[in-house]
């Protein structure tokens, strides 16, 4: 069946370009070109009368669901990684400030809290460091100043 399917296309499509072949150009070459791929088009869908379209229904709730479900993994993933670059940055920002006011930062973290606007902003920070209370000061003022950061949601543990 598919080979009779197969012939009648390379027929369908020789004769066609037979026919353009030997047309004048004109006005009867474009309807003839016009012709031949309705024709065309016409032969290469016919197979489509005979499918099952139950089972495409099926087939298409089916990649509906696989992309809701794409779609949802993919978001989640997306605000992870803006969550965990947004901290990076943050803990990175820190180290460089803590380290110009010579303290030596053993290990930052920051909480996170996502604004109306989906904007990521830190929420609280937890920092281990060594140095002096004075520096330790200095980066507290700093942290509250430039990140928003209010000093009571920020934990120091600062050996000397």
């Amino acid at each position: 069946m598919m080979s009779e399917y197969i012939k009648h296309l390379i027929s369908l499509a020789f004769v066609g370009s037979a026919a353009l072949f030997f047309c004048p150009e004109g006005g009867i070459k474009r309807i003839l070109k016009i012709l031949c791929t309705v024709s065309l088009a016409a032969a290469i869908l016919t197979p489509l009368r005979g499918m099952d379209y139950d089972f495409l229904s099926t087939v298409e709730a089916r990649f509906s669901s696989a992309e809701a479900e794409v779609l949802h993994n993919a978001e989640r993933s997306a605000k992870s990684l803006k969550e965990l670059l947004f901290s990076q940055n943050c803990e990175e920002y820190t180290e460089e400030q803590a380290q110009r006011l010579g303290l030596r930062v053993n290990k930052v973290s920051f909480t996170l809290i996502e604004r109306e606007n989906e904007e990521l902003a830190p929420f609280s920070v937890s920092i281990e460091a060594v140095g002096e209370d004075e520096a330790a000061e200095k980066l507290c003022r700093l942290l509250r100043d430039e990140l928003g950061i209010p000093i009571e949601r920020q934990e120091w543990a600062l050996n000397e």
